[in-house]
């Protein structure tokens, strides 16, 4: 195998129990003698961004990398070792896909969620090699791998769950916790250099899609506008829900740069931007899954909800990742890919339920003090009633018969006129009043 010609690397998240237990964790996996802590050097991205994935301050660090050192290789074998897949028909014959293993790494970030990052290299640069071969890697929980120290075979999952049973006091760990039992399919991150062609469209085609020359290429010019972006003369990228590709060709007169400098930047600044992209949608399908299991149903579990969604989104969301446009540009595209602005519709209903319950509460708590009112307001009008009577008698007596010098009969017929008066006015307020509790009796029923 000639260096540097492929890399590809498959993703399997899990999370842990309890988000709060992130420091728990990873202070385990700093004592373990199996992870050795990175320290990233995050060049590219905004400060804003960048500080709050620095681990030489781990206060403030909401994500912690670590790679396996490889020491303790009795279940699966090891780094650098040769491992291939079962016997698959490719190009007519039947062949084992062949790769080494040059890689673990893990991310701890602390909403709970964990991305376990295996790092390989296949035997053979050929596309359709590499995709077809990523076809049957990604199906991590049901692909067996092979070598010569484990001839029985074990899928990329089994060596996950191996791995981190080291530091299982955490608690459990639930992985591709969205997906059903023996559909895992993990991400896929592709980097491959290739040949001066005129068009590299159906190799991005089977390799950003990890599909086997079993599939058929078919154009589709809007997608492809969508998911091909040229980032330069001698690199294009393909991406898709569930891979992404980079293509790059040195024979176009850059090959010292891309081999250095642009390999060292995939491995590491764009490794860590996929990463960031991914985390937010295992973070969002995390929460979908909480939703439909129906955990947020009262008025204090949303409000937990609402809680945690903010905090995540704050910590973890950005619409701009950076001022160096090519990785801007990548970030919006694999952005869009992911379609993670409809999932963020989605895992903010919730919020708008929570919204329109506390609309609902205030509009019964108004009703209920305007009925309180309501009920005051007629007891005080059945008061001025008495009141405007007895004012009514006196005024009658002293004024018209004292003052005035009326006779008897007068002043009776005088006060009998107020009394009636008094008993109309008192019967319209009552009439008014009972006439607006049927209206709003009305509009209840019609909302419902």
């Amino acid at each position: 195998m000639e260096y540097m010609k492929n890399t590809s690397y498959f993703f399997v998240p899990f999370k842990y129990e309890k988000y709060e237990r992130f420091k728990d964790l990873t202070r385990m996996l700093d004592e373990s003698d199996s992870w050795n802590l990175t320290h990233d050097e995050i060049m590219y991205m905004m400060k804003y961004v960048a500080d709050k994935l620095d681990s030489r301050k781990p206060e403030q660090c909401l994500c912690f990398h670590y790679e396996w050192n490889g020491r303790k290789r009795e279940d699966f074998s090891g780094l650098k070792d040769w491992f291939s897949t079962q016997k698959y028909l490719f190009q007519g014959t039947e062949i084992s896909f062949r790769f080494q293993l040059t890689g673990i790494q893990l991310y701890c970030f602390s909403t709970s969620v964990c991305i376990m990052v295996f790092q390989v290299q296949f035997e053979k640069n050929d596309p359709n090699y590499i995709a077809s071969a990523e076809y049957y890697l990604k199906k991590v929980g049901r692909e067996k791998i092979f070598s010569d120290q484990n001839p029985n075979g074990i899928t990329f999952l089994k060596i996950a769950e191996k791995l981190m049973r080291e530091v299982e006091e955490i608690g459990t760990f639930d992985y591709f916790y969205y997906a059903n039992p023996s559909t895992e399919r993990a991400n896929v991150l592709s980097y491959l250099e290739m040949e001066k062609k005129e068009d590299y469209r159906e190799d991005l085609f089977f390799l950003r899609h990890c599909y086997s020359e079993g599939f058929l290429y078919t154009e589709d010019q809007e997608r492809e506008k969508k998911e091909i972006y040229q980032s330069s003369h001698d690199m294009i990228w393909g991406v898709s829900q569930e891979a992404a590709v980079c293509i790059t060709c040195p024979e176009m007169g850059r090959g010292t740069f891309i081999r250095t400098t642009f390999y060292r930047n995939f491995n590491c600044q764009y490794l860590y931007m996929y990463i960031l992209l991914l985390h937010q949608k295992y973070v969002l399908y995390m929460f979908l899954t909480e939703i439909g299991v129906g955990r947020y149903n009262t008025l204090e579990t949303l409000e937990e909800y609402r809680r945690r969604l903010y905090e995540f989104e704050a910590d973890f969301v950005f619409s701009c990742v950076t001022e160096v446009a090519q990785y801007q540009r990548l970030y919006d595209r694999m952005t869009d890919v992911f379609a993670l602005k409809d999932m963020y519709e989605d895992v903010n209903e919730p919020i708008r339920a929570l919204t329109e319950e506390r609309k609902r509460e205030t509009e019964e708590e108004q009703k209920s003090r305007e009925a309180k009112l309501n009920r005051s307001l007629l007891f005080l009008s059945i008061l001025s009633v008495f009141s405007a009577l007895i004012d009514s008698f006196d005024f009658s007596a002293s004024f018209l018969g004292g003052t005035l010098k009326f006779g008897p009969a007068v002043v009776h017929g005088i006060q009998g006129v107020c009394i009636l008066l008094i008993f109309l006015t008192a019967a319209g307020v009552l009439k008014s009043l009972f006439v607006s509790k049927k209206e709003k009796l009305k509009e209840k029923e019609k909302e419902r």
